[in-house]
């Protein structure tokens, strides 16, 4: 693990470097690294079919964004959509909801960069409690940066950079508290009807697969399955949404580990209790957290800001 370390933080000032440069440019989506299986000698295919999508603030990653991942890749559902697949981990530089705080924007990028590996093991490992997908040997991951927003505007950003020249289906990962926020209709003021500005999204044929979160704010899972069978009864026609957009989600059970918050990563870290920070996140990660004294400042981990 020591030399796993070293060689990330050898990578710090090329992530620094890369987003320095994504920055000061007018592209709106970059990947800065790719994490291929450590049993190919080859990189796998830039060509995807299938590009499952996992946006966050990674700050940090927890088990909770390893689970979405790998039930993604490794559910029944996986085997319908066209191969070869492959994961994009994103992360965007202008968050419509959260201010930048906490582990630095490089130190996030090394943080993806380690929770790709974990996840890549994982899928590869005998002992994983999920099968491996059909690809796991040609499955890689992509580590990226984007300046937009919101989940509209990113896929729109991708396809139009021409990363991926196979123009694959995009499946985004999400929670049910995203689900509200894409169909929220607040987010798209310039619209009429508000929802029309996510049509583009669903006539491009791209997906979301929502892992169901209740809770006291959101409701048992039943009520948020209601959320999206109103929609598939036409009942928010009058905003914009179509009943056919239904068919392209997809909503799934949640695993516990998927209650597992990057906040509470934030404050164990904070507390010093690195049995509780390696059982919330994987091991490359937490180790990093703990070298790197991510957030010793405060429970939102003000000495990086």
């Amino acid at each position: 693990m020591t030399t796993r370390l070293t060689r990330t933080r050898s990578l710090l000032p090329t992530l620094a470097s890369a987003l320095q440069s994504f920055q000061s440019s007018s592209s709106k989506f970059q990947i800065v690294r790719t994490i291929n299986p450590s049993s190919t000698s080859s990189p796998p295919p830039g060509n995807p079919k299938t590009l499952y999508i996992l946006d966050s603030s990674f700050n940090p990653p927890s088990i909770a964004h390893l689970t979405l991942a790998t039930s993604a890749l490794t559910s029944v559902s996986s085997q319908h959509h066209a191969r070869p697949h492959r994961l994009l981990l994103l992360f965007s530089t202008h968050n419509a909801d959260k201010a930048p705080s906490a582990a630095s924007f490089p130190q996030r990028l090394a943080l993806m960069t380690l929770l790709a590996e974990d996840l890549l093991s994982a899928l590869q490992s005998p002992s994983s409690s999920a099968p491996a997908p059909e690809d796991a040997d040609a499955l890689a991951v992509d580590v990226g940066l984007t300046t937009a927003p919101y989940y509209t505007d990113k896929s729109a950003a991708i396809a139009a950079s021409d990363v991926y020249p196979s123009h694959p289906v995009h499946i985004h990962l999400v929670g049910f508290d995203t689900l509200t926020r894409f169909f929220n209709a607040k987010y798209y003021p310039d619209f009429d009807p508000p929802l029309s500005a996510v049509a583009p999204f669903f006539d491009a044929g791209h997906r979301l697969r929502v892992t169901l979160r209740p809770d006291d704010e959101f409701g048992s899972a039943a009520q948020q399955r209601e959320y999206l069978a109103k929609i598939a009864r036409g009942e928010r026609e009058g905003e914009g949404a179509r009943r056919e957009w239904t068919e392209l989600i997809e909503m799934v059970d949640a695993d516990e580990s998927v209650g597992v918050s990057s906040t509470r990563v934030r404050r164990a870290a904070k507390k010093e209790d690195w049995e509780e920070v390696s059982r919330l996140c994987t091991r490359g990660v937490a180790e990093w957290v703990k070298e790197e004294k991510l957030y010793e400042g405060d429970d939102r981990g003000s000495k990086m800001a």
